[in-house]
């Protein structure tokens, strides 16, 4: 029984110790993990003291700048260059690759330079490439039938070229509202420069016709000229003609009516000269009317026998 209870004790203490290992246990782990986490924001801190010398200038004088470490390994790279490269004794059809006999030297801040030593490269090496597949055999170009599905979905496509015709459709439309604004603002000037015309040629037919009403009412009170020179006056200003009436053929001024007719006779009856008077009318002679040298009688010239009445006709009839 003694020795039981003494294996029991030990027991009991050796459960003891177990529980009392455990926190410390994991004090240890907290403290470790404290200052594993004091030392990750001492590398922060670090991290963020540590300036490049190109972005120096930008920063606080305080930084502390780092210089970028560059490495060119030139032995490791050639050592990896013969371990990847191809086998020489492969066909051309098995690699399909190409060397550019040109060595390039390029300044690699000159953009432009750059980007057309690569164009050139790749030029190059499609030229050669078409020759050496005609040369083996090899087809070069895509066949007519084949299909090759594109990275971008069908309705991705759709998509785009939807969006590209809608474009193209505003702009469109904005350059016809465009047109259409700057037609009705040049519309709109036109308008006004003609009714700007239009009331100068009514101002100024308004003052023509003011001096020829000034022009008659002196011919009026010196008792020359007539009606028909004025109307022919108001015509020509209302059509902007330049009055000929009173100029001579070589732009000299007409001597007056009367001094004409004195020195050159009178030229005719003119108006109404067919107009009946009392003794052509009392005037029943064969030279009259429809007589034998009129030109609806027998004897006129190119007169031809009228045909009798039909009273005539049936008269003649019974009596025969």
């Amino acid at each position: 029984m003694g020795d039981e209870e003494e294996e029991d004790s030990e027991d009991g203490d050796e459960a003891e110790t177990s529980d009392e290992d455990e926190p410390m246990a994991e004090d240890k782990k907290a403290a470790e993990d404290g200052e594993a986490s004091e030392g990750d924001e001492d590398e922060d801190e670090d991290e963020d003291e540590a300036v490049l010398l190109d972005d120096a200038e930008s920063v606080d004088d305080d930084a502390v700048p780092q210089q970028k470490l560059e490495i060119d390994n030139q032995v490791a790279l050639e050592r990896i260059r013969q371990t990847i490269q191809l086998d020489p004794s492969l066909p051309w059809t098995e690699t399909l690759a190409l060397t550019y006999p040109e060595k390039i030297e390029v300044d690699v801040d000159d953009d432009l330079n750059r980007e057309l030593a690569f164009y050139k490269q790749a030029l190059h090496s499609a030229q050669a490439a078409q020759k050496l597949a005609a040369k083996h055999n090899f087809p070069f170009t895509r066949p007519s039938d084949y299909f090759a599905e594109m990275v971008k979905s069908d309705a991705h496509m759709e998509r785009i070229r939807q969006r590209l015709l809608n474009e193209s459709a505003g702009i469109k439309k904005s350059e016809e509202k465009r047109k259409e604004r700057e037609g009705k603002k040049f519309g709109k000037q036109v308008q006004i420069e003609k009714q700007k015309e239009r009331e100068k040629s009514k101002k100024d037919m308004d003052e023509r016709l003011k001096n020829l009403k000034r022009k008659r009412k002196d011919m009026l009170d010196n008792t020359q000229g007539n009606d028909e020179d004025f109307d022919v006056a108001v015509e020509d200003a209302i059509s902007d003609r330049p009055s000929k009436r009173n100029k001579g053929p070589e732009g000299k001024a007409r001597i007056p009516r009367q001094a004409r007719d004195k020195k050159y006779g009178f030229g005719g009856a003119g108006r109404r000269s067919k107009q009946n008077t009392k003794d052509s009318t009392d005037n029943f002679g064969p030279g009259a009317g429809r007589g034998k040298k009129g030109k609806g009688g027998d004897g006129g010239k190119g007169g031809k026998r009228q045909r009798p009445g039909k009273s005539r006709r049936m008269a003649a009839r019974s009596k025969s």
